[in-house]
C-alpha cells in the first residue's frame, strides 16, 4: 500500500525571497505551532497512520526553526519516516549530520536551472550555496532529491537540471510545474507554461527518463505524466518504479495532505481549501471532512470526469480551483494530447 504523504510547513520563515514562491515565505506567522503543539501533532499523525506515512518538513525554510532537531527527533521516536525540504543554503556539514542523527532520511533540495537562471529567481550566489548543501548531504549519507520548479523562464533547461541532479548523485528529480501564487503572482505572473509547452515538457520528462536510469524522474502536480506512463506501460515500454508503487495522478486529499505552520489543514500545499485546523479538530475528523471526502471520490467534472484516465490522473485540483473556483472542475492545462474519452 502506498505511503500517505504529509507535507508539513513548520514555519513561514525563510532566509530567501524567491520570486516564484507560492507561499510568500518571509517572516514566521504569529500563531505557528509551538514545540509542544508540534509534538502533539506528531503523536496524532503516528496514531492515525501508524508506519504507513511519510512526513516532509518544509517551510518557508524549515532550518529557520530553532526547535527543528527536537521535532525531528520526536518524530523519529514515534516511528515516522521523515524528509526535509530545503532551499539548501543553510546545509553545512554540522547541520546535515545533526539532521541525520535526529532522524531525517532524505533531503529535498530546490534547483531551478543553471547558475545564472537559478540565481535570477532565488538571489545572487544562491546556486553555489545550494549545490554545496546538496553535496554535503550526500557526504554524510543522506539521500538527496532535486525539486525543480519549471516555468517559462527555465523550461529550456530541463535537461541541464537533470544533468546537475545526476552529478549531485540525486536519487530522484521531482518536477513541479509553476503555478502563479503567493509572491509569484506579483513577481512572475507570466511564468506558467501554456498547454503546448506543458505537454511538450511532460513528454520530454519521459524521454529523458528512458535515457537516464540513474535518477528517477517524477512530478508533483503534473498528473498528466501518469497518462504518458500508462500509455508506455500498455505498450510494454520502460516506466520508472514509482509508477507501480505510488498513488497515481493528483494525490490532493487522496494520499496526501498539507499542514500549514498555524495548523490549518489543506489537501495539498497549493490547494487553499481549508478542511480544519489541528489545534481545533482531530486529524481523523479532518480526513473525513467534506473537502477530503469529495476529493477521494475523484468525481471530477468536465473533461476530467469523462476521460479514460480519470482514475490514474484526475487532473490538477489546484489549477482547476484557481481557474474556476471549483476544485472538482477540469484541469485547464489538459490538452488533446492527454485526453481520451472513456468508452461506455
Amino acid at each position: 500500500m502506498p505511503y500517505f504523504n504529509i507535507n508539513w510547513n513548520i514555519t513561514r520563515a525563510c532566509n530567501l525571497k524567491c520570486k516564484h514562491c507560492y507561499y510568500d515565505a518571509s517572516i514566521p506567522l504569529k500563531d505557528e505551532l509551538s514545540t509542544e503543539q508540534a509534538f502533539a501533532l506528531i503523536d496524532e499523525i503516528a496514531d492515525t497512520f501508524g508506519d504507513n506515512v511519510r512526513v516532509t518538513l518544509g517551510g518557508g525554510e524549515p532550518l529557520m526553526r530553532k526547535d527543528l532537531v527536537e521535532i525531528i527527533a520526536y518524530g523519529k521516536e514515534r516511528g515516522l519516516s521523515l524528509v526535509l525540504a530545503s532551499n539548501g543554503t543553510l546545509l553545512n556539514e554540522d547541520v546535515a549530520a545533526r539532521l541525520q542523527n535526529a532522524g531525517i532520511e532524505e533531503v529535498i533540495i530546490a534547483i531551478d536551472g543553471t547558475q545564472q537562471t537559478h540565481d535570477s529567481i532565488r538571489g545572487n550566489g544562491v546556486f553555489e550555496k545550494t549545490v554545496k548543501g546538496a553535496r554535503t548531504c550526500k557526504e554524510v549519507g543522506l539521500n538527496v532529491v532535486i525539486d525543480p520548479c519549471i516555468m517559462r523562464q527555465n523550461e529550456g533547461e530541463t535537461a541541464e537540471i537533470l544533468d546537475i541532479s545526476e552529478i549531485l548523485g540525486a536519487r530522484q528529480c521531482r518536477f513541479f510545474h509553476y503555478i502563479a501564487m503567493g509572491r509569484g503572482k506579483q513577481e512572475m505572473p507570466d511564468g506558467e507554461l501554456d498547454r503546448v509547452q506543458y505537454a511538450e515538457n511532460v513528454i520530454q520528462l519521459y524521454e529523458e527518463q528512458t535515457r537516464r536510469r540513474g535518477v528517477e524522474i517524477c512530478t508533483t502536480q503534473a498528473a498528466q505524466y501518469w497518462v504518458v506512463l500508462k500509455r508506455k506501460a500498455e505498450e510494454g515500454l520502460f516506466v520508472p518504479d514509482f509508477y507501480y508503487n505510488e498513488a497515481p495522478g493528483c494525490r490532493a486529499g487522496i494520499s496526501m495532505l498539507s499542514i500549514k505552520p498555524n495548523g490549518d489543514v489543506v489537501p495539498c500545499p497549493l490547494l487553499e481549501v481549508k478542511a480544519g485546523n489541528v489545534k481545533e479538530m482531530p486529524l481523523r475528523e479532518i480526513l473525513n471532512s467534506e473537502v477530503f471526502v469529495k476529493l477521494r471520490t475523484r468525481e471530477v467534472r468536465g473533461r476530467c470526469g469523462v476521460c479514460r484516465f480519470k482514475a490514474i490522473c484526475g487532473g490538477c485540483r489546484v489549477r482547476a480551483y484557481l481557474h474556476t473556483g471549483d476544485y472538482m472542475a477540469e484541469d485547464p492545462l489538459c490538452s488533446e494530447f492527454f485526453f481520451e474519452e472513456a468508452q461506455v
